[in-house]
């Protein structure tokens, strides 16, 4: 009977964790730290949201850019990964997903007007971004994340003096890059996204 207990105790699956604290690991050389965390909502279904500190940075910036971001979303899991003994689920926050992800970046950032003088701008921008990616559970207790996407931008710049051009409105080129994305203009509303997690697991 012990022997019999022994068995059924190694073939039990370790316990799911179903959390994940994550950071974007190259955020601080690209002006920022991000703080991300996900939670699982039902199979194939997790929620997902990131807080970026803009300015924590180990990198100087030209602009000095100070602010932060927000990125709440959810990852739809195309096909969940498996055990190949019995073929048991591993875990439901990894696998390929599809993730809709809403964004809002707020910052200021240095800049000369016209006479020259230095002056404070700000910037808010806006976005649907539909991401790609993959998540990869190591030990039931790290994971990795690589992601791409695309979608739709706009931004708000408040730059007073900073073109005195009457035939240009558009300033979107003082702050392309918006620290949670990249939107290079207005004019034609397309943001970009790419990035690499490593996160903890937790019950």
């Amino acid at each position: 009977s012990q022997a019999y207990a022994q068995e059924e105790e190694a073939q039990k699956p370790p316990q799911i964790k179903d959390k994940i604290i994550k950071t974007e690991f190259f955020s601080p050389l690209t002006g920022n730290v991000t703080i991300g965390y996900e939670q699982t909502i039902k199979n194939n279904i997790t929620f997902t949201g990131s807080l970026g500190i803009i300015g924590a940075s180990l990198v100087h910036l030209e602009g000095h850019q100070a602010g932060l971001f927000l990125k709440p979303g959810i990852k739809l899991y195309f096909a969940p990964d498996y055990w190949l003994d019995g073929m048991r689920r591993y875990n439901d926050l990894q696998g390929f997903y599809f993730n809709p992800t809403l964004v809002y970046s707020g910052f200021g950032f240095d800049y000369y007007n016209n006479n020259g003088n230095k002056e404070r701008g700000t910037n808010h921008s806006f976005g649907l971004l539909l991401n790609l990616g993959k998540q990869w559970v190591i030990s039931n207790s790290f994971s990795l994340e690589l992601y791409a996407g695309a979608g739709y931008g706009w931004s708000a710049i408040s730059a007073p003096d900073y073109n005195s051009s009457p035939y240009s409105t558009d300033l979107s080129d003082i702050a392309p890059y918006k620290f949670s994305h990249l939107q290079p203009s207005n004019q034609v509303p397309i943001a970009f996204d790419a990035g690499f997690n490593m996160g903890i697991l937790l019950k």
